[in-house]
């Protein structure tokens, strides 16, 4: 009789502790928190250069690879993402190259949630200061209106960013 009940109680104890660890771990099983500073990599779906781009005018991005926490997706690979122009200094005269910057703004979760993201991205053309200075000094003097080259980034390139702050997701 001492016997069985301690296997009972065994078993009970057992039970109790699967039961609490289970119930613990799917407490909100369709919920995920996607914490700040989340690395999420992205690509331009479309050339920024700062011949064609203005400040402020909005680039379009997408997602590069699924998110994923615990084993749930919550960013989906090819979801859209925005980013915006914050530099974009075009070519001049006497070899002054372009540059252009953008900042990444944003994506969306699995569940349709704005997930706001942190990254910059800069680039300068080439300069052509010193062969335009050159050449008008010892050749002509219409070398000086040559201009430098405009900064580029082409269609495919990855931008990292990172969440900038918690985002709850609902999940399948």
């Amino acid at each position: 009789m001492g016997f069985s009940r301690k296997c009972i109680s065994g078993v009970l104890v057992v039970f109790v502790f699967v039961f609490l660890t289970l119930s613990m771990s799917y407490a909100n099983p369709g919920t995920v928190k996607i914490p700040n500073g989340t690395p999420v990599v992205l690509r331009l779906v479309e050339e920024v250069n700062s011949k064609l781009k203005n400040l402020n005018e909005a680039i379009n991005l997408e997602v590069a690879r699924d998110v994923v926490i615990d084993n749930k997706i919550v960013i989906k690979a090819g979801t859209p993402g925005l980013a915006t122009v914050t530099l974009c200094e075009k070519t001049g005269m006497v070899g002054k190259a372009g540059m252009i910057q953008f900042s990444v703004d944003s994506t969306k979760s699995v569940d349709g949630q704005n997930v706001p993201l942190r990254a910059t991205m800069t680039q300068g053309g080439k300069e052509e200061v010193t062969t335009a200075v050159a050449g008008g000094v010892i050749c002509c003097p219409l070398f000086l209106l040559m201009s430098g080259k405009d900064a580029s980034f082409p269609v495919g390139t990855e931008v990292k960013s990172y969440t900038a702050g918690d985002v709850t997701a609902e999940v399948q």
